[in-house]
C-alpha cells in the first residue's frame, strides 16, 4: 500500500503545484478571481480573498504532501478543497451557464461533466491516501515506478482540456 500512498502524494502534489503556478500568474489570477464569482455567486463580493485563499490552500496542500509528517493533513485538506471545487462545477452545470474552467489558471474550455469526473478521481486518490494503512518501508524500484505513474497521471489531469479538444470530433469543435 505504500506505493499507492506515495503515488497519490506525488500525483496530487503535482496537480496542485500546477494549479498554484497556473493561477498565480497575473492575467490567469485575474481570470480565476472573476471565475470565483461565477462558480460561487454567494461569494461575488469577496472574490479577492477567496481567490487568494484558494491558491494559498493549494500551496499548503503541496507542502503538506511533500513533508512525511503532514501527508495525512495534505490528503484531508485536498478532499475538502476538491469537494468545494466539485460543488462549484456542479452548480455551473446545473445553471446551464458556459463558464470557463480556470482550474489550472488560464483556459477557455467551458465546464463540462468531465471536470466533475476529474475531480471525483482526484477526491478518490486523496481519500485512498488518507485512509490507506501505512505498510512500512518500500523498495526503491517500486517507489520509482509509483512516481512515474504519478507523473503521467498528473500530466494527463492537468492537460485534460487540451486532450479532450485534441480527440474531439470535428463537429464538436465548431462553435454553434
Amino acid at each position: 500500500m505504500d506505493y499507492v500512498i506515495e503515488s497519490g502524494r506525488i500525483f496530487l502534489g503535482l496537480v496542485f503545484l500546477c494549479s498554484v503556478i497556473g493561477k498565480s500568474r497575473g492575467s490567469s489570477f485575474r481570470a480565476f478571481r472573476a471565475a470565483v464569482a461565477q462558480f460561487a455567486p454567494a461569494l461575488r463580493r469577496r472574490t479577492m480573498p477567496v481567490a487568494i485563499g484558494v491558491v494559498t490552500t493549494e500551496a499548503v496542500i503541496v507542502v503538506a504532501l511533500a513533508v512525511p509528517a503532514t501527508v495525512a493533513v495534505g490528503f484531508g485538506i485536498a478532499v475538502l478543497l476538491l469537494s468545494a471545487f466539485t460543488a462549484g462545477l456542479v452548480g455551473v452545470l446545473r445553471r446551464g451557464t458556459r463558464e470557463s474552467c480556470h482550474c489550472f489558471g488560464g483556459g477557455s474550455s467551458p465546464v463540462t461533466p468531465r471536470h466533475v469526473v476529474r475531480n471525483a478521481i482526484l477526491i478518490a486518490a486523496a481519500l485512498v491516501g488518507l485512509l490507506a494503512p501505512d505498510g512500512g518501508d518500500s523498495a526503491p524500484a517500486g517507489l520509482l515506478l509509483a512516481a512515474g505513474v504519478a507523473v503521467i497521471l498528473a500530466a494527463v489531469t492537468v492537460a485534460l482540456d487540451d486532450l479532450a479538444e485534441l480527440f474531439a470530433t470535428a463537429d464538436a469543435r465548431v462553435p454553434r
